[in-house]
């Protein structure tokens, strides 16, 4: 069982919990655009040691993106889908952990409007109406 700890905890004073102080924004992208995430943590002692993004898809399923490059002294975490696609939709979450917890952020959401079915629709989406 995993637990999310969403409040920071104090020894000595000091803030030793990771934060999220900005969150992911949801986005539209058609497929071939490039779609980003970002988020922010508070600067912590100790600092984080791991910044990674989970990734959970409209059918349910999760999978851990690695953020493509890490500096230490950075404070905040990006993850770049290039290009997108259907299979991209879904929610992107900015995982934060140090020695004393490891912090979710909420999720931003990436939307991949797509046509199928009729005819009609066909039409209507090539004019840049999705359904």
């Amino acid at each position: 069982m995993m637990w999310c700890i969403d409040i920071a905890y104090l020894v000595s004073g000091h803030v030793v919990a990771p934060s999220v102080v900005t969150q992911p924004s949801n986005t539209t992208k058609n497929e071939t655009d490039v779609a980003e995430f970002r988020c922010t943590f508070a600067d912590t002692k100790p600092r984080p040691e791991n910044v990674s993004w989970l990734f959970t898809n409209n059918s349910g399923n999760k999978k851990i993106l690695q953020e493509e490059s890490r500096h230490p002294d950075i404070r905040d975490s990006a993850v770049k889908i290039s290009p997108v696609k259907r299979a991209d939709a879904g929610a992107y979450r900015c995982v934060i952990e140090n020695e004393f917890a490891i912090i979710y952020s909420q999720p931003g959401y990436l939307i991949v409007p797509y046509c199928d079915g009729l005819v009609t629709q066909q039409v209507e989406c090539a004019l840049g109406r999705t359904f």
